[in-house]
């Protein structure tokens, strides 16, 4: 049976110590926080406050969080359920610190050490009999409130203990675990810096600049934004050396040790202090004139050339990721040779790992995923670009493709995964079959749900799922932007297809959730900028009226909504999820109404919702109608955007009564809990005919302090033009004021009437090209 982790200590308040007590305090944990001596346990404390970006939700977490040092503090120990260590990486000092503590904590607490390349069983070592069936890896991944990985050797280990941490780990702090192997670095960063580290040599072989491998790298192939140069630089040039420099030491028998070997200009940059994002000078340089890249061969900076390759512009013409890396595979230019090099031996690598590294792909897949940030894993890629023709041409090239890879492929199975009758299943390569990945109890997986054949509806941006239970799922899945799902009508047909089906008694209800990269970045802003240059005003007055009616319709549904939102939530995302019932939201939240950005004003009622949303949170306590229309202002008319759900709370884009979830696998499975809890007995909102705002009066106040922010140009003359549309809907309009109260429709009506204005501005047209073109705002 699972014991509860209630107190934590983490020993060790340096960067990673620090991080990792924030994100227990994001959990809602308590912990002590040790190090050498007060001052430092302190300063690491205050990193948590001042840290980019930020390691806490809120930054009222750090109060759960207690500075201690050991001579001091040390009896407090045997208070704590479960003790992480994260000090320097030196096994002398970790043997130290282990010995300092045993003696002080309580006979059933469970130990971990952090480190991301020692040995495990080395560092097991120094602790007594008592405690070596209770001592296991633990090792997050950097920052830990925003990677999602922790590794674990589990190697003797009692399995009660097991379950306890894998528990907390996953449901408390909503992270993904992976199994890894004692082993030199265990499993993300043996193959993410192998990666790297090929990367590096094929790019002074092939003769690429910095910048034109950081655009195949990254967010092309489902990479991060940071490719793999901006990447080292954020990392650090050092610690990349000493992780590539301790696989090359440890792993002699690798087949690929060389890779490992750090190339001359890598030495004599860390030699020079060049390491990157914490000296301003790494693989880029940040100075006056722009970010200048390094030249490999004389090792000076020189300004970024554009990036032009006929490879890139096939893989970005295509929908999804899969098909953007298979584009850039075949391609026969220079960047489509450079991609399949290193990916291919990226891949062969993977495979050859096993079961070295870990027992089968899924654990290595997920390491990468939750570690690196790829989208696809290393078989999950190799899927995409398809496993009989690669290996084919891996054979032709004089490339060594693992014994095993080939046996599943003569076996007639042709993918390391399969999804097929509600089973998604991997090739486990010990039984030469398909193995079924077991699903997480508080799990719904949309992809298994619809090989079951549960999916009842499917449009071009979004599907209808049956979840069982008498519960829908609309399921958002652009076509055209699939990483940002904007709305467009196949959405809202869908949505109203939903409600449609909820209304004529064939479901209690809906939640609207989905597996994709964000939740929704907003409207389609091309389709909107399209029909203002054509003047088709009739048209787009049109698809507003019906996107307000349509988040009415979900507002006063007799049945309950419940929205699972996570990642970016923005503009015409937030008005889908604001009337809801109720909200599941995943912690990682980044949630605005940012039209304004755009040159535009919420136009499918977040202004409505925000106002309700203010006039709601202050409970029996009446706050006069000015100050909830200024708050409004400052939230809508700066585009204030949430940093976590903690802090959409305090925007008021959530209600105190949304739940916020770590874990975002479980929001679904959540999501469906709530609309069955809420089914029974479930009445709609009151429509509104008494809200009262600032009216006029307010109103003159507000165009008075915008003048001041124009005149003192914090604001430009085309902000100040559009919040005072926004102040004039946000005061109520023509009719509205503290002792005039206006009703739902009203507010509706003028929001619209505004927002077709603005779309008549030329210097809107410019804001939303820009946006379209250069994805941040224009200040016109």
């Amino acid at each position: 049976m699972s014991r509860k982790i209630k107190k934590v200590a983490v020993l060790g308040a340096g960067t990673m110590g620090a991080q990792i007590a924030g994100h227990l305090a994001n959990a809602g944990i308590p912990s002590l926080l040790y190090d050498l001596n007060q001052e430092l346990a302190n300063n690491g404390l205050k990193t948590l406050t001042t840290l980019k970006p930020a390691p806490l939700y809120d930054k009222k977490n750090v109060e759960l969080i207690q500075p201690c040092n050991y001579e001091e503090h040390i009896n407090l120990l045997n208070d704590v359920d479960w003790v992480i260590e994260a000090v320097a990486e030196k096994l002398s000092i970790k043997h130290k610190v282990f010995e300092n503590v045993v003696s002080h904590v309580k006979d059933d607490v469970i130990l971990s050490t952090n480190t991301s390349g020692l040995s495990v069983e080395e560092i097991r070592k120094s602790l007594p009999d008592n405690f070596q069936d209770r001592f296991l890896l633990t090792h997050f991944f950097n920052p830990p409130r925003y990677l999602r990985l922790v590794e674990v050797v589990t190697d003797g280990v009692d399995k009660d203990i097991i379950n306890t941490m894998v528990d907390f780990l996953e449901n408390a702090l909503g992270k993904g675990v992976v199994y890894a192997k004692d082993t030199p670095n265990f499993i993300a960063n043996r193959i993410g810096v192998y990666g790297m580290m090929l990367t590096l040599k094929m790019t002074e072989e092939m003769g690429l600049t910095v910048e034109e491998v950081d655009k195949l790298t990254g967010t092309i192939v489902g990479r991060p934004k940071s490719a793999t140069f901006r990447t080292s630089d954020v990392v650090g040039l050092d610690i990349m050396t000493h992780v590539a420099t301790s696989s090359y030491e440890r792993c002699l028998d690798d087949e690929e040790r060389d890779t490992f070997k750090i190339p001359d200009y890598l030495q004599k940059l860390v030699k020079e202090g060049r390491l990157g994002q914490k000296t301003k000078a790494g693989f880029y340089k940040k100075t006056d004139e722009g970010i200048l890249s390094l030249d490999f061969k004389t090792l000076e900076y020189t300004p970024q050339k554009r990036v032009r390759f006929d490879g890139y512009r096939l893989a970005k013409d295509r929908s999804t990721t899969s098909e953007k890396i298979k584009a850039l595979t075949y391609s026969d230019d220079k960047a489509g040779k450079f991609f399949w090099e290193i990916l291919s031996r990226t891949l062969i690598y993977s495979a050859n790992r096993i079961p070295e590294i870990s027992d089968d792909i899924v654990n290595v897949d997920n390491a990468m995923k939750w570690g690196f940030g790829w989208e696809l894993g290393p078989f999950e890629t190799w899927d995409a670009i398809g496993v009989e023709t690669s290996i084919n041409r891996m054979k032709d090239e004089g490339k060594n493709v693992p014994s095993w890879v080939e046996e599943m492929v003569s076996r007639e199975r042709c993918t390391f995964y399969d999804t097929s009758e509600g089973q998604k299943t991997f090739y486990h390569i010990p039984d030469k079959v398909g193995k079924t990945i077991k699903s997480h109890e508080k799990s719904i997986n949309l992809s298994i749900e619809k090989s079951k054949g549960n999916e009842i509806k499917r449009d071009w941006s979004a599907s209808l799922i049956d979840l069982g239970d008498g519960v829908l799922n609309v399921e958002f899945h652009s076509i055209l932007q699939p990483t940002l799902n904007p709305i467009d009508t196949s959405l809202a047909d869908t949505i109203n297809d939903a409600l449609d089906l909820v209304e004529d008694g064939k479901y209690v209800g809906f939640v609207m959730g989905h597996d994709g990269q964000n939740f929704c970045a907003g409207a389609n802003l091309k389709l909107i900028l399209q029909a203002c240059e054509e003047e088709n005003w009739k048209t787009l007055e049109n698809i507003i009226k019906n996107l307000q009616d349509l988040t009415q319709r979900i507002r006063f549904l007799k049945a309950p909504v419940v929205a699972a939102p996570f990642n970016l939530v923005l503009g015409g995302g937030y008005e889908l999820i604001g009337p809801c019932a109720k909200r599941v939201a995943f912690a990682e939240l980044y949630c605005g109404l940012v039209e304004v950005g755009v040159g535009l004003i919420p136009g499918a009622g977040g202004n409505l919702r925000i106002l309700l949303n203010l006039i709601d949170s202050t409970g029996n306590k009446k706050i006069p109608p000015f100050q909830i229309s200024q708050k409004a202002l400052e939230v809508i008319g700066f585009a204030k955007v949430s940093f976590s759900a903690q802090h959409a709370k305090k925007l008021n884009y959530l209600k105190p009564d949304d739940e916020i979830i770590l874990n975002r696998d479980h929001l679904i499975q959540r999501a469906k809990e709530v609309v069955l809890e809420l089914t029974d007995g479930y009445e709609p909102p009151e429509y509104r005919n008494n809200i009262l705002l600032a009216g006029k009066g307010g109103r003159v106040a507000m165009m008075v302090a915008l003048k001041g922010y124009r005149v003192r140009g914090k604001i430009s003359s085309h902000d100040e033009f559009i919040a005072k549309k926004l102040a004039f809907v946000l005061t109520g309009g023509d009719k509205g004021g503290p002792t005039k109260p206006v009703d739902e429709q009203y507010l509706l009506d003028i929001e619209r009437e505004a927002f077709l204005s603005l779309c008549g501005e030329e210097k809107t047209h410019d804001r939303i090209r820009y946006m379209l073109k250069k994805g941040k705002p224009l200040r016109n």
